[in-house]
């Protein structure tokens, strides 16, 4: 018997009447009630204004010698203040974009990453650092009506298209390198620095005081990144994580070569999620969207 369709799905099989809700489906947008859609646009809507006006243009707008100015030069930020404005506006509109959204919500989650571990590592009156985390979670909450692709693997990895043969080869070389590199950073931060040109390492990144909480983050982003079923999230967060540790070399006034590991690990993360969650780029290419 043909599985029920609903508008807006296209049925891929056919199943018996009692397993007609977990029959693989795929569409080209969320299928939403009018509630579901009010729950993933309000959040997104409120977010992306906020990011465009309120945090993003407005560093455009800061001139030296005012307080604003003075906050932005004690968390570190002054001399890339154009740049996070603009990633964070166009972070913003890719997440409001339907096509884009996919892509805004993991561009949006490394610009918050950056700023949380930017308050974290600077210790200034009157800053918050994790208000960014609260973003976050009000962008969650849009982007599991709005994206449901994000969880589809999770819920369902029957649902998500298949990288292919070399792709699968080449995704899982890229993870286990990365998981590798994550969990050796991650052991090492859990020890003491083993000499004085350590310690004074970690005290120039700021970290001192939440080494061995990051370490042990690194240890669980590391293990998650491993299992195929939490890849996506794991991704994600990963992307996160190193768009902090980033974000804390650009603030903290570490050179160019010296972060530079940082960012390619960044687009090693990007490719790895290219090839191997292919749920990720069906929005982008236009094709059907994995549930």
């Amino acid at each position: 018997m043909k599985a029920a369709t609903s508008p807006g799905y296209e049925s891929k099989s056919y199943v018996l009447p009692g397993f007609i809700d977990r029959s693989i489906r795929y569409h080209r947008g969320p299928m939403t009630t009018r509630s579901q859609k009010i729950l993933g646009w309000t959040p997104t809507v409120l977010l992306a204004l906020f990011m465009i006006f309120a945090s993003g243009l407005a560093k455009f707008f800061i001139r030296d010698g005012t307080p604003a100015a003075e906050f932005t030069k004690a968390l570190g930020v002054w001399d890339h203040l154009y740049l996070i404005g603009a990633l964070e506006i166009i972070a913003a509109v890719l997440l409001l974009v339907p096509r884009t959204a996919t892509l805004g919500f993991v561009m949006m989650v490394g610009v918050l990453g950056g700023a949380t571990a930017t308050g974290l590592t600077h210790d200034v009156e009157g800053n918050w650092p994790w208000f960014p985390f609260v973003l976050i979670f009000v962008m969650m909450i849009g982007a599991y009506f709005r994206t449901p692709e994000l969880l589809a693997r999770a819920r369902d990895p029957r649902s998500v298209p298949n990288p292919g043969k070399a792709g699968t080869i080449a995704s899982w070389v890229l993870t286990v390198l990365l998981s590798l590199a994550t969990l050796a950073s991650g052991v090492l931060q859990l020890m003491p620095p083993p000499n004085a040109e350590g310690a004074a390492f970690i005290e120039r990144l700021g970290i001192a005081h939440i080494a061995v909480p990051l370490g042990i983050t690194k240890i669980c982003l590391a293990i998650l990144f491993l299992i195929p079923r939490c890849s996506v999230i794991a991704l994600v967060l990963m992307i996160g994580y190193f768009s902090g540790a980033l974000a804390t070399n650009m603030t903290r006034g570490f050179t160019l070569p010296e972060y530079l590991p940082l960012i390619f690990v960044l687009v090693l993360l990007a490719i790895t999620g290219w090839i191997r969650n292919p749920e990720l780029r069906q929005r982008l290419l236009g094709r059907p969207v994995s549930v």
